[in-house]
């Protein structure tokens, strides 16, 4: 178990190598720098960011609607960040990855906090979602390569393998994904009274 902690200015800049200059080496050379802690905090500082974004643009709605995508905006990209790197993780371990639980959630947690903030902030704002859709579709499919990146670095696997981690990992967060949407659905409705 990593027993190194990093700091959130130290992780921003890790982040900002990782997503300028994509590569198994690049992700080996911070994966022992943190854990699975570390990443977590980071995910959740990325995910408040744009559920805070979420939070004022859905007053609109009422507070009840601000508070619903407030809960959702942290909710359902910390339990997916959770899933898709213990996924990794897992699968990894499946196919004889020789990573740790820490490598792999570090790893995974300097592309995707990043780009969740950066995403998850432009998609709360109704118009410039609409807008900027264009965008954050290449950053969704950027983020599926530097997975794969991750993958292969954290799990020390090779290109095979570490597609069909990835694919499986992805797999498992849309289905609890589905899941999280349907009972903030049902939350909602509840709330407002249907639907």
């Amino acid at each position: 178990m990593n027993t190194s902690t990093s700091s959130l200015p130290e992780m921003i800049n890790s982040s900002i190598v990782v997503l300028t200059k994509p590569s198994v080496r690049t992700f080996e050379q911070y994966e022992n720098r943190g854990g699975l802690r570390d990443a977590l905090i980071y995910v959740v500082a990325a995910a408040l960011i744009a559920g805070l974004v979420g939070f004022v643009f859905n007053l609109f709605a009422g507070i009840g609607a601000a508070i619903v995508a407030l809960i959702g905006a942290v909710l359902s990209p910390v339990v997916g960040f959770f899933v898709f790197a213990f996924a990794i993780y897992y699968m990894g371990k499946q196919q004889g990855g020789t990573g740790t639980q820490d490598e792999v959630f570090y790893t995974t947690a300097l592309y995707t906090a990043p780009l969740l903030a950066v995403v998850g902030a432009i998609s709360a704002i109704p118009l410039l979602g609409c807008l900027l859709f264009p965008v954050t579709l290449a950053l969704g499919i950027y983020q599926i390569y530097l997975g794969y990146l991750a993958a292969r670095s954290s799990m020390n696997l090779d290109q095979t393998k570490a597609i069909i981690t990835v694919i499986v990992a992805y797999i498992a967060q849309f289905v609890i994904g589905l899941v999280i949407a349907g009972l903030l659905v049902g939350v909602a409705a509840t709330s407002t009274g249907g639907i």
